[in-house]
């Protein structure tokens, strides 16, 4: 009797788990999206150059940039000092960019008033849309 009452309970929640496991990985993506575009912006106005986000839906990863556009340099993560290009397939299986537009463009810059170059949306799996407002380059979800 009561192995058949555990089974009965795992087999309903074993597939919600799945569900809260995906969610917590998108959330997880969409935090470190806003963090990594308001790191951006202080970056921007702290050291008077432009910093940049560049989306690669076709390769679902983003990566950080600082400089003008022509000779712009990738921005070393703080802790470990490697590049930061967010490769989503690997860090966050199941975790897809869905859509990027910034103004027709998958790339959004600040200047060093961290005023960005467009108003723009990042889409997560379809469900989480995370937005940069044009002039004031606040970030939410």
């Amino acid at each position: 009797m009561v192995i058949s009452i555990i089974s009965l309970v795992t087999v309903i929640a074993l597939p919600k788990v799945g569900l809260v496991i995906d969610d917590v990985s998108e959330k997880a993506v969409s935090d470190r999206l806003i963090e990594d575009l308001n790191l951006l912006r202080g970056m921007a106005m702290s050291q008077h150059d432009t910093t940049w986000l560049v989306v690669n839906q076709a390769q679902n990863q983003y990566s950080l940039w600082i400089g003008p556009y022509a000779s712009r340099v990738l921005i070393p993560d703080p802790d470990t000092g490697d590049s930061q290009i967010l490769d989503l397939d690997s860090a966050y299986a199941g975790v897809t960019i869905s859509s990027v537009n910034f103004g027709g463009s998958s790339e959004v810059s600040f200047n060093w008033w961290g005023t960005p170059s467009s108003a723009g949306t990042v889409v997560i799996n379809g469900t989480r849309t995370i937005t940069v407002v044009a002039e004031t380059g606040m970030v939410y979800e």
